[in-house]
């Protein structure tokens, strides 16, 4: 064991953090003072650990003066959180997502401390360097279990972790030698079937393993035959890619429907670690019923992604679901049809299962009336539901300016509002500062091909440095072009490539001049 490589984040204002993320920190913090008191900051010599890799702990942390510091720094923070008064309502679900949003920015490549999710030959599921990823991945039982793999007719390529099965009837002895391998280190980051046959229950306990235990970053299966127990064909899943990346699962067919509820049925009846389920609508036309029926049995997810939901059968289904276990509804690209909107305002006004919601897609909303009957209806909602909201062509004066000064400075139901092809006038920054400074809502900004002075994005920038916006960008391109540009260039396994400038105004010199931020370009998105 060693201390991870990389140094942490740092705590820009730490009484607004603590106050924050005090559910988290108080048994983090417990936890560190145990290990500290109990001696265990002297990392033992492990049996499969060489001597090489155990002298990458740092000589400080074995020191008397060491220890007492440390000890010093956890009293402190303990007295801290001790003191917070407990004033601000906890959001658990708005809170985590700010993380998230902080982590995005300062770690854009989701290094996560530099370690990588990997399940170990003992059938623990660990977090290690990139050192012990690639030990793991190839101990002792590797050979045994790639063999063991390829006797059932699969292949797998140690270079990219990836593995495939054809052609294959999937038995009961394959499932458990698949299983037994993913839960003792056989690290597989895609996994792929096609054109093979389950029975249901196999299948089911395929999932439970791949969700919940093992390092499968990706399943994809192509033309999967599920059956029942007679061995007749129930459906056939034609094109599923299921993708799971910390707490996120996400869906999709990309094809004619057939028994897609069925299948993800199973898959949320064996989840129990993820919280976001992302679907896109257009996967279960004709079938929402099904779709409704499949939701409201899930007891784990409690965040809702839906794109492209342009049918108003879809929109009903989600916004009618009877359960109290979703909080959380992102929806993206339909709410412009107009036959949609009635059931959406119902909702808004009605339902008090959602007390987040997400509008932040890659268009934003342009049209006035939508955007001033929105934030009427949010400003007298019961209980208040929180907004992400993303708005195009804002000026000066305009009803759209007009309605969201008001609804930040009057009102604390926006926490995340992207701004596209809009001149900001500096009415509008204030509104913008009393949100984010005093009524500690609104925590992320960020402006697309926008008239913002310099003297305002120093204003905005110094509510980045103390901490009270998590996030703060400036962007010369559409909304749409950055993170549609930056989705499509993200390799695998976390790394990514910055194509477009981020804008951040030099502290150094507030007189107008910036810093330009920027990444691997390529001319093709110039």
């Amino acid at each position: 064991m060693h201390v991870a490589p990389r140094g942490g984040y740092s705590i820009k204002n730490s009484k607004q953090f603590f106050q924050r993320y005090e559910s988290y920190l108080k048994p983090t913090l417990k936890i560190a003072q145990i290990l500290l008191s109990a001696g265990n900051l002297d990392i033992p010599q492990l049996e499969n650990v060489s001597i090489a890799n155990n002298t990458a702990v740092p000589l400080e942390m074995n020191t008397p003066a060491y220890r007492q510091d440390m000890e010093q720094r956890l009293k402190f923070v303990d007295i801290l959180v001790n003191q917070i008064d407990g004033k601000q309502t906890p959001r658990r679900g708005e809170n985590l997502r700010e993380i998230l949003t902080y982590l995005e920015f300062v770690d854009d490549e989701h290094s996560l401390g530099k370690l990588d999710c990997a399940v170990t030959d003992d059938g623990h599921v660990r977090w290690v360097c990139p050192e012990h990823y690639d030990e793991i991945s190839f101990n002792d039982n590797m050979s045994r279990y790639i063999n063991d793999f390829k006797v059932m007719g699969g292949k797998f390529d140690q270079k990219t972790e990836e593995a495939i099965v054809i052609g294959v009837n999937v038995t009961e002895g394959n499932i458990n030698m698949i299983c037994d391998a993913l839960t003792k280190g056989f690290n597989i980051v895609k996994l792929n079937f096609q054109d093979c046959s389950f029975y249901e229950g196999y299948l089911e306990t395929l999932f439970d393993t791949i969700i919940n235990r093992s390092s499968i970053r990706c399943l994809n299966m192509t033309t999967v035959r599920v059956r029942n127990y007679v061995g007749m064909v129930k459906y056939t899943c034609k094109n599923m890619v299921v993708e799971l990346k910390n707490q996120s699962l996400k869906v999709r067919f990309n094809g004619t429907y057939n028994g897609n509820t069925s299948i993800l049925g199973l898959i949320l009846l064996r989840n129990k670690i993820h919280r976001t389920l992302n679907i896109s609508a257009g996967d279960f036309l004709g079938h929402e019923s099904d779709l409704q029926q499949c939701l409201q049995t899930n007891g784990v997810v409690t965040e809702l992604i839906v794109q492209y939901f342009t049918n108003i059968a879809i929109l009903n289904t989600i916004l009618n679901l009877r359960t109290n276990v979703l909080h959380q509804l992102k929806l993206t690209q339909g709410l412009w049809i107009s036959s949609i909107l009635p059931p959406f305002w119902e909702m808004l006004t009605k339902n008090a299962t959602f007390v987040e919601i997400d509008l932040m897609d890659h268009i934003g909303f342009k049209e006035e009336t939508f955007v001033i009957k929105l934030l009427d209806i949010l400003r007298e909602s019961k209980p208040t539901k929180y907004l992400s909201l993303h708005i195009k062509d804002i000026q000066p004066s305009n009803k759209k300016e007009t309605y969201l000064i008001k609804s930040l400075t009057d009102y604390s139901f926006i926490s995340r509002l992207c701004i596209s092809e809009s001149v900001v006038s500096r009415k509008l920054i204030d509104a913008l500062c009393i949100a984010s400074k005093m009524r500690g809502t609104l925590t992320y900004v960020n402006f697309y091909n926008s008239q913002v002075n310099e003297e305002d994005k120093a204003e905005l920038h110094s509510l980045y440095e103390t901490g009270n916006l998590l996030q703060l960008g400036f962007y010369e391109q559409s909304r749409w072009h950055i993170t549609v540009g930056e989705s499509n260039e993200r390799p695998s396994r976390g790394k990514s490539t910055k194509i477009l400038n981020f804008i951040l105004v030099d502290e150094n010199n507030l007189q107008g001049k910036q810093q330009i931020f920027i990444g691997d370009s390529d001319p093709k998105f110039a």
